[in-house]
């Protein structure tokens, strides 16, 4: 997969490698992008990261939920689990792996991720919790009308924060995602194939999915019978 410009066996030709390459391909940054993307990532990872000891939790919520009120977003699509949800799931990668010391955090929905990072806080105090350094959490996953949500959040910005975040996940070994959501199972891909850790565990919290989801849970594509 020379066209990616990244690592790989370009003799894999598995559903899961092509769907990453593809992704990669796709999300390539100019290189002004690529200078922004290298220099937040700087100020966010600290240096003694172990990937190895890293949970990733992108929360995507905002316009993604049923119900939501948010105004020129589309209909929402997933029936989003509450933030319990992920505190509870946190707790069981704990028990699976004590040696969990951090937890990147993510998410366009400022609101839920300062009300997760309060619950991290009392729960698990003596995680270190690594944050998306000024990610503007512009409130929506749509591209237009952005300075509707947030004041200041051209579309290059929020580019930058979301490509950002995705990059960040990559330093994660575990995730927990929401695989109806496109976005946390394409971190989820993205890391089994170019992620920084031995190998990925991924828990799907979620209460929908998709046809992409298999690919973000276990790394293995199905094949659907027509009877």
């Amino acid at each position: 997969y020379s066209w990616v410009n990244l690592p790989g066996s370009e003799t894999d030709h598995s559903t899961l490698t092509l769907n990453a390459a593809s992704l990669a391909y796709y999300f390539r940054p100019k290189p002004w992008l690529r200078s922004e993307i290298d220099k937040r990532i700087r100020n966010s990872i600290p240096s003694d990261l172990n990937p190895d000891r890293t949970l990733g939790v992108p929360i995507r919520r905002s316009d993604k939920c049923h119900g939501h009120n948010i105004t020129g977003s589309a209909k929402g699509e997933l029936d989003c689990p509450g933030l319990l949800a992920y505190l509870a799931a946190v707790r069981k990668f704990l028990e699976f792996d004590p040696l969990i010391k951090n937890v990147i955090v993510t998410s366009e929905d400022k609101s839920a991720c300062d009300e997760f990072l309060g619950l991290m806080k009392k729960e698990f105090p003596k995680l270190r919790v690594v944050l998306n350094v000024g990610d503007v959490q512009q409130g929506t996953g749509s591209g237009s009308k952005l300075e509707s949500y947030v004041e200041g959040a051209a579309n290059a910005n929020v580019v930058a924060s979301a490509l950002t975040s995705m990059h960040l996940h990559l330093r994660a070994r575990y995730f927990i995602i929401t695989s109806k959501s496109t976005w946390t199972s394409t971190i989820s891909v993205m890391a089994r194939v170019y992620g920084f850790a031995s190998e990925v565990f991924v828990l799907d919290i979620g209460r929908n999915t998709n046809n992409f989801a298999e690919l973000a849970r276990s790394g293995c594509g199905f094949k659907r019978i027509l009877e």
